[in-house]
């Protein structure tokens, strides 16, 4: 994937879309009825469901007659139409002919839970498709293409290519890396800062980045965090201030292999029930099988509670020494049991924190983009940052010099508020 993608652009999709009443810093102003402008109300069309989608594409589609859109369609939830049978069935016969579409990826041509969508340009009369990338799944990958011509229909492929590759990058990392997308967020100060050292979490950032951290969490499948940030914070991590037409809510995944979550305090239980765990989402619980043992002979009636609840799975972290921490983890959430307790495979994960376990990905590289919101101030204090030495860390940290260091690339910079949010990815 190229890693340069145009402003206005991000990992989130069209940032336009999400702040239509915003005049964001930095936005790409294509000419109008190009097929850059076109394409771009395919994206947006495509981020409607919030990849509801999901493990399928999240796909937009959009039918332009006389430089107007007749139709349009993105993909519905998992198992649903896919975006250009959802925007060609809305058309009567005949209404078709001579037209453009536009779809963010190319037309499949297998059978899956939805029929190939390739057939449905077959004899209708169109003029041309404009597609913005190939799909990366080696059993339809230029085969949607090669089709559309051998139909006599013009194609022309790569238009925001790399705009709508970032949108859909779970889908691509997951079909190319064969594990789930790793995306790592985290708001801080000017001088680091996560937290106060008197644990003050909340809101370092202010509402609009809020508003697309909500918006990540529907993007992705499962949000990651630690313990420590669990048993801090008793963060909800639902996803609020958003409409979309499928709004859901991702899966929670606490990494706590020492159990420490089986020993929480009454009091702390009772906060855990009120905003963790109130909304009924499911939530794995990673642990050491020694551990887990340990709780299952304890069978303390906390422990119960959890192991009983439906909406709980309490899993063990594979036992391979030879791999990293965090490639331990991601092994741990790979499987048909992961999949059938989430109820379908499980493509994308967001770790929200805290330092201590983006430390950990950050240092064994096992991560796909950053999401880094920068507040305008200043908060001291040494406890709640990257690489801390003040509190015990998952790893032992290793620390370079200026002139050993990997610097990453940055692909988008826009103020949002008074922020400012980077996304970065690994410089190759």
């Amino acid at each position: 994937m190229s890693l340069s993608l145009k402003p206005g652009f991000s990992f989130g999709g069209h940032l336009q879309r999400l702040y239509p009443e915003e005049n964001l810093s930095r936005e790409t102003v294509f000419l109008e009825n190009s097929d850059e402008y076109w394409m771009t109300q395919a994206l947006s069309k495509s981020m409607e469901n919030g990849c509801a989608a999901n493990p399928n594409p999240s796909v937009g589609c959009v039918v332009v007659s006389n430089n107007n859109i007749i139709s349009s369609g993105c993909t519905e939830i998992w198992g649903g139409k896919h975006a250009e049978r959802v925007a060609f069935e809305c058309l009567k016969e005949g209404e078709l002919a001579g037209t453009t579409v536009y779809v963010t990826l190319e037309p499949c041509t297998h059978v899956g839970k939805q029929p190939p969508c390739v057939e449905l340009f077959r004899n209708k009369g169109i003029a041309k498709v404009i597609i913005a990338t190939e799909d990366p799944n080696p059993i339809v990958s230029g085969k949607g293409i090669q089709q559309l011509k051998e139909m006599g229909i013009e194609c022309k492929v790569g238009v925001l290519k790399t705009e709508v590759q970032a949108w859909l990058s779970p889908f691509f990392i997951q079909q190319l890396n064969k594990r789930p997308f790793i995306a790592l967020k985290w708001a801080q100060s000017l001088d680091g800062c996560f937290a106060d050292d008197h644990d003050g979490w909340q809101w370092i950032s202010g509402i609009q980045s809020r508003k697309y951290t909500h918006w990540l969490r529907q993007k992705y499948d499962a949000i990651l965090i630690g313990v420590g940030t669990l048993l801090n914070d008793f963060p909800s991590l639902d996803v609020r201030e958003i409409q979309n037409q499928y709004k859901r809510n991702p899966l929670k995944i606490i990494y706590d292999p020492f159990g420490k979550i089986f020993r929480c305090t009454e009091q702390e239980q009772e906060k855990l029930n009120e905003k963790s765990f109130k909304m009924g989402t499911k939530q794995i619980i990673l642990i050491n099988s020694r551990i887990l043992l340990d709780e299952q002979e304890k069978n303390s009636k906390w422990f119960q509670s959890l192991k009983n609840n439906k909406n709980f799975l309490l899993q063990k972290l594979k036992d391979k020494s030879e791999n990293k921490v965090t490639g331990i983890i991601v092994e741990s959430l790979k499987g048909k049991e992961i999949d059938e307790f989430f109820g379908r495979p499980l493509q994308s994960i967001l770790i929200e924190g805290g330092p201590r376990l983006l430390s950990v990905f950050l240092q064994e590289k096992m991560y796909d983009v950053l999401h880094v919101f920068i507040a305008p101030f200043f908060l001291g204090g040494e406890k709640h940052k990257l690489f801390s030495n003040k509190q015990r860390t998952i790893v032992p940290y290793f620390f370079r010099d200026v002139s050993q260091v990997e610097r990453m690339k940055i692909v988008l910079q826009e103020k949002l508020g008074n922020d400012i949010l980077l996304e970065m990815v690994q410089e190759y």
